[in-house]
């Protein structure tokens, strides 16, 4: 039998990598629009379309307004494009529904165990919001990576070189401290300590200055103070224009080129527009880089200090990242610590593969919806008391309607809301079959379903309460407005509350659970408000009619009780509260209070599930 994969992704500010990894088999990058390193940028039409990926790049030669290179680089926040405010979780997941698409793609479902990597320095709060963030994307509850671990990882076939005499931290005590240096649009240095037990970081710092984005802003810079015969090809003036404009365009061919002379002397790199170009050779690339490379071991000595060791204590130096195959960050960094550095094979692509690789709790092999509650008697009889209920309370209001009086209007809120308790009793059933849809397979997470079946169960039962009122006033031939008033208001905030409870379920990142509607509360409610709905319009039919009218209002009232508390000593007291209260005022003017005082009460059942779940 194939093991299930695990897909990795290393969310990056310039772009994105992802790789399908099965245990014994090589990984499997993700070719994502004909490249294994889309972009990370996005694009906001004036409709609010975001559009991801080479796409975005398209878009943006004709609109650049709505066009953000990197959205990582501006916060977890939100950010203003066309004047208006969009959330930066909504850019980045448009990034990751390809990933996701393209994994199912592969797989043909999208693996249970997803990981993510994220920068050492994330406090818990930007680490939650990716986590968030991913969930919405459709990638379910990712576990996340720290990146210098997935990097150091990913590195642990070859044994680091030494660093002189043993001390504390060499590899005779068991004990390695080792300096990561993850250069790709922005740097982030961490201190990693290692031991047969594992590793941590023991200090990280970064800055958006000491990355390929400003090595970058500073090779346009140098371009445009040097542009002349001998660094163009074409129109000169056309080369001036077009670095001057800076376009996103412009920045990713010139980033090309840079990459490029890693591995040859020069390169003639063609500009956006028609004759330009420009010869990037290794002397000068470097030369722009020489800045930002001292900012990056200033990087280095400052993570040194925050966790209290010196250069002399390190094991090893390791450079990933895409800045990271420029052979002056391992120069500039050895000459500095003194250290010999280490680039990974695949600078690029070494985090996602530590990622790939990590050990520890991972996302179980499937994430199965919890199990549809077996249809026991007890259960049937839960679904069957109120439907048959609410379809009595129909009729007997219909066939003994005598005008459009309070009392008899007032007999639909009961239908109604017992509608509603039927249909989403029935939600988790319904999520099932929901979930055997072939067109949502591969798609379709146990929060997910548990979600859908709620919503499906809410709208149905909202939409038999309508039905109710339409069906009553063309039967009576009387206007809408009142009967759409006693049938929808009483279930209305129920409705809400429980669509409420729907949607966080799919939202949270923990487990989600059925919910289920007390049983033994709705068979009291549904055999309270039949008897006392039908026995208490029969004036003058004896006694036993009329005891029958209170005890069906005393049953409503133990019922609203078992509603409003969960405490058994509580659910006793109000019972017998309310039950008594309930014998008490059962008359037939009181119709609408028992049928507006049930609708509150359930309401207030899942204004209880909502706030339980608000709060865990």
């Amino acid at each position: 039998m194939q093991t299930a994969p695990r897909l990795a992704i290393d969310y990056g500010t310039a772009c994105t990598r992802a790789v399908l990894a099965w245990p014994g088999r090589p990984w499997h990058p993700l070719v994502i629009e004909g490249t294994v390193e889309p972009s990370s940028a996005v694009h906001v039409a004036r409709d609010g379309t975001i559009t991801a990926g080479a796409g975005a790049w398209r878009l943006a030669a004709d609109d650049p307004d709505g066009f953000v290179g990197a959205p990582l680089a501006e916060g977890t926040g939100t950010v203003r494009v066309r004047g208006r405010t969009v959330p930066i979780a909504d850019l980045v997941a448009a990034t990751l529904r390809l990933v996701a698409g393209e994994a199912i793609r592969i797989a043909g479902v999208l693996p249970a165990d997803v990981r993510m990597s994220v920068p050492a320095g994330w406090d818990p709060a930007r680490r939650t919001w990716l986590r968030q963030t991913a969930h919405q994307a459709g990638l379910g509850r990712p576990q996340l990576i720290e990146a210098p671990l997935a990097a150091l990882l990913s590195t642990k076939a070859d044994p680091p070189p030494a660093s002189g005499p043993p001390a504390s931290g060499s590899p005779l005590s068991g004990t390695t401290f080792a300096l990561v240096c993850d250069v790709g649009a922005t740097a982030e240095v961490s201190v990693v300590r290692a031991d047969p037990q594992g590793a941590e970081v023991l200090a990280t710092v970064s800055a958006p200055d000491a990355g390929g984005r400003a090595i970058d802003d500073r090779l346009v810079a140098m371009l445009l103070n040097t542009s002349a015969p001998d660094q163009t090809a074409g129109a000169g003036s056309g080369v001036e224009a077009v670095l001057r404009a800076a376009s996103p365009a412009t920045v990713a061919v010139l980033r090309t080129g840079k990459e490029a002379v890693s591995l040859q002397p020069a390169v003639t790199v063609p500009l956006p527009a028609r004759g330009a170009a420009v010869v990037l050779s290794a002397t000068l690339v470097e030369q722009a880089a020489e800045p930002v490379l001292r900012r990056l071991t200033e990087l280095a000595a400052e993570a040194l200090r925050a966790a209290r060791l010196g250069a002399v204590d390190l094991a090893a130096v390791y450079a990933v990242g895409a800045t990271a195959a420029m052979p002056a960050v391992s120069r500039v960094l050895e000459r500095q610590l003194n250290v010999p550095v280490r680039t990974a094979a695949m600078p690029a692509a070494a985090v996602v593969l530590g990622v790939a690789e990590a050990a520890g709790a991972a996302a179980p092999v499937s994430e199965p919806a919890p199990k549809v509650p077996k249809l026991t008697a007890l259960r049937a009889l839960g679904l069957v008391a109120p439907g048959l209920a609410s379809v009595g309370l129909f009729s007997h209001f219909v066939f003994t309607a005598r005008g459009a009086t309070a009392s008899s209007w007032a007999e639909l809120a009961l239908a109604g809301v017992l509608g509603l308790v039927l249909c989403l009793a029935a939600g988790p059933w319904i999520g099932a079959a929901l979930a055997r849809d072939a067109g949502a397979r591969g798609r379709w997470d146990a929060a997910g379903q548990i979600s859908a079946g709620l919503l499906t169960a809410d709208a149905f039962g909202v939409t038999v309460a309508a039905l109710y009122a339409v069906a009553a006033g063309l039967y009576l031939v009387a206007p809408f407005g009142e009967p759409l008033q006693w049938s929808l208001l009483p279930v209305l905030p129920a409705a809400l509350l429980a669509a409420a409870v729907a949607v966080l379920i799919r939202r949270r990142l923990s487990p989600p659970v059925i919910v289920e509607f007390p049983l033994v509360a709705t068979l009291i409610l549904s055999a309270g408000s039949v008897l006392f709905a039908v026995t208490a319009g029969e004036t003058g039919a004896g006694p036993w009619v009329e005891m029958a009218s209170r005890a069906g209002g005393a049953l409503i009232g133990v019922g609203v009780a078992f509603l409003l508390f969960r405490i058994r000593v509580l659910q006793a007291l109000a019972a017998v509260v309310l039950g008594v209260f309930g014998f008490f005022i059962a008359d037939p003017r009181a119709l609408g209070v028992f049928g507006v005082g049930v609708g509150i009460a359930v309401a207030v059942w899942w204004g209880q599930r909502l706030l339980a779940l608000v709060r865990t």
